[in-house]
């Protein structure tokens, strides 16, 4: 496949596609076949000696690394605004270590310029799931702040809720103080932990898992006393909905977690490259950073997984 590619590749080049059009050219032009003979027979050597050279192979290598540098730098000036402060930083950070590693003045070697496209991928990676953190935390606060809003709307009218300053209240502090201690954290999660870590995550979703059971809790009393069958039909559907709703923030929460943890997978081993790679040989260079790629590609498949379910989610959430 390799070699078909460059082959199609040197076919594809513009000096080859200008020179074999203007032997077809001037043989029309001519009324002589000898001219597109002549091309027939240039183009047959060029095809035997050039696509095998080394001088074409660094070529379409420079051109390779040039495309990845402008896919990534369109990602990122796609991506990197819309990142909190931290992860831009963080990833700021790594693209000056992956200049350090390319430094090395090593890149004649095919190894290390495979180790530099593989850092590459990994970049590109950080900011994918940088960007699907910040997505998700978005999520969580608009829920939050839309709990919230409800409380302070409803007071002590709403179905199985007390105020606010009661019940809610309490269950915020008391799981602020057996989790995280009694000075507990802001409520604001995006400025929470180190890194960005899932402390306020786990703290948002508990508080609104709480709200949730409050309002089932509510609903369910509704439907046991309600007698009119439309009515409790549309209650009983609320009921199934608030509670995939609550199983749906508990599953970002730990997305959440997974993709915290797989941004600091990806910068340890940038740190870690960075050591091995004039320390270790090739083979064992490449092999850690192969097996990250793999992590990095599992993580990139439940994503996947997972975006029918949060479209729909998002979709109920909306229609409430």
């Amino acid at each position: 496949m390799l070699a078909q590619n460059r082959y199609l590749s040197a076919i594809k080049e513009n000096f080859n596609v200008v020179g074999m059009t203007a032997a077809v050219a001037l043989s029309a032009a001519t009324l002589n076949p000898l001219p597109f003979l002549a091309g027939l027979v240039v183009e047959a050597v060029y095809l035997v000696f050039v696509p095998d050279s080394k001088w074409y192979e660094a070529r379409l290598s420079k051109r390779f690394d040039a495309e990845v540098n402008q896919r990534r730098e369109r990602l990122k000036q796609q991506l990197l605004p819309t990142l909190r402060p931290v992860l831009q930083a963080r990833f700021m950070r790594l693209e000056e270590v992956r200049q350090r590693i390319a430094a090395q003045s090593m890149d004649e070697q095919i190894w290390f310029r495979e180790v530099l496209r593989k850092l590459d991928y990994l970049l590109e990676k950080f900011l994918q799931f940088a960007s699907k953190e910040m997505q998700f935390r978005t999520y969580l606060e608009a829920a939050l702040q839309q709990e919230r809003n409800d409380h302070r709307g409803r007071g002590d009218d709403g179905p199985g809720l007390r105020s606010p300053n009661d019940t809610l209240k309490k269950r915020r502090s008391h799981a602020r103080a057996s989790t995280y201690g009694s000075n507990g954290f802001d409520d604001n999660i995006v400025n929470t932990a180190p890194h960005g870590g899932d402390h306020g995550v786990q703290e948002t979703v508990q508080e609104l898992q709480a709200s949730y059971d409050e309002n089932l809790n509510g609903i369910r009393r509704l439907v046991e006393q309600e007698q009119e069958p439309s009515t409790k039909a549309v209650l009983e559907k609320r009921l199934d909905v608030l509670q995939r709703r609550r199983e749906f923030v508990g599953k970002m929460g730990k997305m959440l977690s997974n993709l915290d943890h797989q941004l600091e997978l990806l910068e340890d081993t940038f740190g870690l490259i960075s050591d091995e790679v004039c320390a270790r040989s090739p083979e064992q260079v490449l092999a850690d950073i192969e097996d990250v790629i793999t992590q990095t590609n599992t993580m990139t498949e439940l994503l996947e997984e997972y975006a029918p379910f949060e479209q729909s989610m998002a979709h109920m959430s909306s229609s409430i």
